[in-house]
């Protein structure tokens, strides 16, 4: 394996809800030189950076995709994994245009690898068809001397993004929160910030990362910590609905199975909050990436003042 720092990475999806924070932290770490992959048909608008633009066509063939990824020492996958067999193309053309380092979309609540996420939706099946690509390509790699390496960063739910959407259940303007079983289970989430800045150290910390899923976070709570926290913030008390999660789940997932996509979210709430204490695991990397768990209040407090700030409303 090449100890040379990886420096040239090109970001795929940085328009998105994890690619632009991504996008932020590499530009203002300064040690990286930046690339983002676009599709020539994108809806989303231009990057607004000044880093270079890679243009492919919709169709994103493994030969253009290898053409494209020349050079580059890193790709990160940042987009949504709602077609398998485009990640698993961006996989293969990252590993033969000579690619070290490919981090893919595992970020997100739940840990792919979990029996309860592989029998419950597609999702965390094709996560782990992408992951077992990469085990296999690099496994080859190695054999043959050569340097592709991966490492999936798993970050338990979105903080800051699912307290703004709602997708947490605890609604900051209602000021109401719904509650699973009893809310006395901890799970890890991080904030986007979290997770930009493991991307960073796990990049600065190559031969350490390299061909691993870690686990991070920005704190392990649970729903009724929050729910203290964001009344303590807020100075106001919170109206509570308590959900059972066995009829919540089986509501949810027959609408999931349907090919309702706000139901896959409503799934992946519950196994994200219910099954997501990443402490116990053999790979929690906190220590490793050298990072603490961040301070609850100030976040937020930031949140809330971000929200307010929109709404047009003060706490």
């Amino acid at each position: 394996m090449s100890t040379q720092p990886l420096k040239k990475v090109c970001l795929v999806g940085a328009n998105g809800n994890v690619g632009a924070p991504l996008l932020s932290a590499l530009e203002a770490d300064g040690n990286f030189e930046v690339s983002v992959l676009r599709r020539s048909n994108s809806s989303s608008s231009k990057t607004k950076t000044n880093v270079a633009e890679i243009i492919v066509s919709p169709d994103l063939t493994l030969e253009e995709l290898t053409d494209a990824l020349k050079g580059q020492d890193v790709v990160i996958a940042s987009f949504p994994l709602k077609d398998v067999n485009q990640h698993l193309r961006l996989v293969e053309a990252a590993f033969r245009a000579g690619v070290r380092r490919f981090i893919p979309a595992d970020f997100g609540s739940c840990d792919a690898a979990s029996e309860w996420a592989q029998e419950t939706l597609k999702l965390y099946r094709d996560k782990t068809l992408v992951r077992e690509k990469l085990e296999k390509l690099a496994a080859s790699s190695a054999k043959d001397g050569g340097n592709f390496t991966w490492t999936a960063i798993i970050c338990g739910h979105f903080f800051d993004f699912g307290l703004r959407s709602g997708l947490l259940h605890f609604d900051l303007e209602k000021k109401t929160a719904q509650i699973l079983d009893g809310g006395n289970t901890k799970a890890s989430a991080s904030t986007l910030h979290r997770v930009a800045e493991a991307t960073i150290r796990v990049l600065q910390k190559s031969q350490e990362t390299a061909n691993r899923a870690l686990y991070i976070q920005s704190f392990c709570l649970t729903q009724l910590e929050l729910l203290a926290a964001l009344e303590k913030v807020t100075g106001s008390k919170w109206k509570v609905e308590d959900l059972e999660s066995k009829s919540f789940m089986a509501r949810e997932k027959a609408k999931a199975d349907a090919g309702d996509h706000a139901a896959v979210e409503e799934v992946v709430y519950v196994i994200g909050t219910l099954e997501a204490d990443w402490r116990s695991k053999a790979d929690f990397a906190m220590q490793l990436l050298e990072l603490e768990d961040e301070d609850l209040d100030y976040v937020l407090t930031q949140v809330i003042a971000g929200h307010n700030a929109s709404h047009g409303s003060s706490v």
